[in-house]
């Protein structure tokens, strides 16, 4: 189970709580998840990158992430599809 399996349910009240499009939590969502998997995994990063190409504050990006389920589910995911058969 991903990050935001329950970001379409939830897109109207995070657009709402914090004042950005439906269009744009999505955006932010998405661009959140593919610097996750491009950073290796780090958080950090992620947020740091996606904050910086959409142009809001960090704070914006986490507040979504925590809204959509948090972040320790989809660490779990990428943690998981990263070990590959024999590496360990």
């Amino acid at each position: 189970m991903g990050l935001f399996d329950n970001l379409e349910a939830k897109a109207n009240e995070i657009a709402d709580k914090t004042g950005l499009a439906v269009t744009d939590v999505h955006a932010i969502a998405n661009t959140f998840q593919a610097n996750l998997t491009s950073s290796d995994g780090n958080p950090e990063e992620a947020i740091e990158a996606a904050a910086a190409q959409h142009g809001v504050d960090t704070a914006t990006v986490r507040e979504i992430i925590a809204r959509a389920g948090g972040l320790e589910g989809e660490i779990g995911d990428i943690a998981e599809h990263a070990v590959k058969p024999g590496g360990i």
